[in-house]
């Protein structure tokens, strides 16, 4: 039976349509009915919306024959996390269907989820590691299929892992590897993706036809690879001569699956059908090789390792600060010999400030902030190469202290403050502390409300991190500062301190800061007046804070910012030992 549909225009009759479905059609209402549609024209909107509508369907055809995502040319940073796919281009082209505004900036959702671990042992590690990360998002015309326009990228890093020094494994007579993992959105097949990767090795001057298993620059293997998720249901089993995904040794290898799990510990292996967290937890029960140390890189091929808890040596050279402030003004030797005494006590990071971050404090301008640390940073560097971090919110600060010989971006607005700061710290390529704060230092302590302190602060954190990530700061190179004392009352504080473990939960593996340091909750505890009598609260406070961050053994790692190096040192000597014993 032929289904017959009536269109009903806007001056159509009513009436008319009603006896059309009731009365069968003779030749003169045939023939009326063709005059009156003759005679009613199409409305415009109409016939643009069903012009529309077959554009779009095209688009769709030639997405799903090529069968590849479009992607933006130029990311913003090598780590930078952008959108993409074809879907949000088809969304793109049916918003502007209906009449919307389209979105200029969608990406289209990529194809396929692959894990690909990362790793170097000659050289500057993870100066290869960072090139050759860049190389793999960059064109390469000579290693895409042909099905894929040269012209468009065809790798984006999603996430990365946190970074580990590991003993090499198979041939033990090399250097430590530097080792990590990331998660890509590809339009690539395995083999194009391998050839990709193979290419990039080359450019970063790997022998492949040296001893296997032996040092090399750079060595990037692809673990897993799926449709989507990634997980058991979507992932895709290669068992190509000179391929193999999953890979086939990594159920042996920490520095793989540990990464992996940084990542994703759900994503469930489809031989194994075990979840990557629990094979790391098997291999863990069994295996008696030394364990990965998680690092954090620095300038210059150094590496800040997170076998113990470091202390960082709070030096101001301000005017104000609440505790030291003036003491080290303008001179920048006198400073400099302060530095080596805290490296003495056991500093494994020099802290510099030049302006007074106390509450109720006032802005500094950017051009005396340089005058009081890049001169300092400078006088350091000529006497030693500790690490350095440069405590500031400015990015022009942030850039020249760098340039000078820091190591380390340390801003208590977590990037807020200034809008260049995290695009500024992506190009230089260091670390950053990320901390919690609300409003500035002059209004802060009237911003103190929360439903639950830690989860509050846990997400903020998180939300910084995301952004640090997006404009291309990579986790492996993000720290994180819960702000004790920054918009935080008497009882944040503590509630923050006491459930550090649980702010462990909340924000996952990230190294964490602690800066206890002489601050007026102590004071009102101990009704000590004096900020520089609050040594002895600081290293309990330090010690009560670490405990929880301790914890989940390698997840620990923290950071203590202090005034007192010495004594915080030696409270957290005994802590650490108390610890390893498990």
């Amino acid at each position: 039976m032929r289904a017959r549909v009536l269109l009903r225009y806007p001056n159509a009759s009513s009436n008319r349509c009603d006896r059309l479905r009731h009365k069968p059609m003779t030749n003169s209402t045939r023939t009326q009915r063709r005059t009156t549609r003759r005679q009613e024209p199409i409305p415009t909107c109409i016939l643009w919306r069903c012009r529309l509508g077959c554009a779009l369907l095209a688009m769709a055809s030639v997405l799903l024959l090529v069968g590849r995502p479009l992607a933006h040319a130029r990311p913003l940073a090598p780590f930078a996390r952008t959108r993409t796919g074809a879907a949000s281009a088809l969304s793109c082209l049916a918003t502007f269907a209906r009449g919307g505004a389209s979105d200029v900036n969608a990406v289209p959702t990529p194809t396929f989820r692959a894990f690909v671990a990362v790793g170097s042992n000659l050289g500057d590690a993870y100066g290869n590691i960072r090139k050759g990360l860049e190389l793999l998002q960059t064109h390469h015309p000579d290693t895409l299929p042909s099905t894929l326009p040269s012209t468009l990228p065809s790798v984006r890093i999603v996430r990365t892992s946190y970074l580990r020094e590991t003993s090499p494994m198979y041939k033990m007579d090399q250097p430590s590897f530097l080792n990590g993992m990331v998660e890509i959105e590809t339009s690539l097949s395995p083999q194009d993706l391998l050839k990709r990767i193979k290419s990039v090795e080359k450019d970063l001057g790997r022998d492949f036809n040296a001893e296997r298993n032996g040092p090399r620059p750079l060595d990037l293997d692809i673990i897993s690879y799926g449709n989507g998720d990634g997980r058991s249901s979507s992932s895709i089993i290669v068992n190509d001569p000179d391929l193999r995904v999953p890979h086939v040794g990594m159920a042996e290898r920490e520095f793989v699956l540990a990464p992996f799990c940084d990542i994703d510990p759900a994503v469930t292996h489809p031989v194994e059908k075990v979840t990557i967290g629990e094979m790391l937890s098997r291999l863990m029960l069994t295996s008696n090789d030394v364990p990965a140390v998680r690092v954090l890189p620095l300038p210059r091929g150094r590496l800040l390792r997170f076998s113990e808890t470091i202390v960082m040596g709070i030096l101001n050279v301000t005017p104000d600060s609440f505790s030291d402030g003036g003491r080290l003004e303008g001179s920048a030797e006198l400073a400099a010999e302060q530095a080596l005494e805290m490296v003495k006590d056991g500093a494994g990071i020099i802290d510099i400030g030049g302006e007074s971050t106390r509450p109720g404090a006032d802005e500094v301008a950017v051009h005396e902030e340089l005058q009081r640390t890049v001169p300092v940073i400078e006088m350091i560097r000529k006497v030693s190469d500790v690490p350095i971090s440069i405590d500031t919110r400015n990015a022009a600060v942030a850039k020249a202290a760098i340039d000078a010989g820091a190591d380390i971006v340390n801003d208590v607005s977590g990037g807020t403050h200034d809008p260049d700061m995290l695009r500024t710290v992506a190009e230089l390529g260091v670390p950053m502390v990320l901390m919690h704060m609300r409003g500035t230092p002059k209004t802060m302590q009237d911003m103190t409300e929360y439903s639950d302190v830690v989860k509050d602060v846990a997400s903020a954190l998180l939300e910084r991190s995301v952004d640090a990530e997006v404009a291309g700061i990579p986790r492996w190179m993000q720290i994180l500062d819960p702000g004790i004392g920054f918009a935080k009352d008497f009882e944040d504080n503590l509630r923050l301190l006491k459930h550090t473990g649980r702010l462990r939960q909340l924000v996952g593996a990230f190294p964490i800061l602690l800066g206890p340091s002489r601050k007026g909750f102590i004071g009102t505890i101990s009704g000590e007046t004096n900020p520089k009598e609050r040594d002895f609260g600081t290293a309990a406070a330090c010690v009560v804070g670490s405990i929880g961050l301790s914890s989940g053994g390698e997840e620990g790692c923290a950071i203590l910012r202090v005034h007192n190096v010495r004594g915080v040192k030696q409270a957290a000597q005994v802590m650490d030992s108390v610890r390893r014993l498990g």
